[in-house]
C-alpha cells in the first residue's frame, strides 16, 4: 500500500483521481450498441465548463465492434479514436460490453478490458485507469488523521478512536 504519489491530496506531487477525470462508462452506450449508430454525450464539470465527445458503432460480422470517440483536446486539435468492444455473455441470453483499453503504456499495448475509460487531467486520449495511474479521493483521505498524529508523535490507536468518534 502506499508508494509515491499515494496519500495527502494536498501534498506535492499526488496521483490524480478519478473525481478529477471525465469518465465515459459502458452504461452510457446502454441501449445505444448497434450498427451504425452514433451520437453524442455532453457533461457539465464542477465549474461550469461543458465537455461534449461524439461517437459512431462500426459493427462488422468478421472484425470487432469498434466505438470511435471524436472531440476536441484543449482547443487545438481534434482526436479521433477507436476503441474496440468486448461482450461477455450474461445469464438468461444476454450480453455485457466493455471497452478495450487503447493506451500504449511503455511499449506495450493496454488491451485490458474495462467498464469505464477516464480521460486524465491533462491527458490527450480515454484509458484505463490503471494506465494513467489514477486512484480514488477516498483512498488518499482514508488515513489523513493518522498522518496528522504521527507528526504530534501520537499514538495511532487514540488518534483512531478520536477520528471516528469526530466522524460519527
Amino acid at each position: 500500500m502506499g508508494g509515491p504519489g499515494s496519500g495527502n491530496r494536498y501534498r506535492f506531487n499526488t496521483k490524480s483521481t478519478v473525481e478529477d477525470s471525465l469518465a465515459l462508462g459502458m452504461p452510457d452506450f446502454r441501449g445505444r450498441i448497434h450498427p451504425h449508430s452514433s451520437g453524442t454525450f455532453t457533461w457539465t464539470r464542477w465549474n461550469g465548463n461543458k465537455s461534449s465527445i461524439g461517437y459512431f458503432v462500426t459493427w462488422t460480422d468478421c472484425g470487432p465492434t469498434t466505438v470511435t470517440l471524436h472531440y476536441r483536446w484543449d482547443d487545438t486539435e481534434d482526436v479521433r479514436i477507436p476503441i474496440r468492444l468486448q461482450s461477455t455473455p450474461t445469464n438468461f441470453n444476454g450480453e455485457r460490453w466493455w471497452f478495450t483499453c487503447p493506451l500504449i503504456v511503455g511499449g506495450v499495448a493496454c488491451n485490458r478490458r474495462v467498464g469505464k475509460l477516464y480521460l486524465a487531467p491533462g491527458a490527450r486520449y480515454f484509458g484505463c485507469r490503471k494506465c494513467y495511474g489514477l486512484t480514488y479521493r477516498s483512498c488518499q483521505e482514508a488515513h489523513q488523521y493518522e498522518r496528522f498524529g504521527r507528526l504530534l508523535g501520537v499514538d495511532s490507536g487514540v488518534v483512531r478512536r478520536l477520528a471516528r468518534r469526530m466522524s460519527g
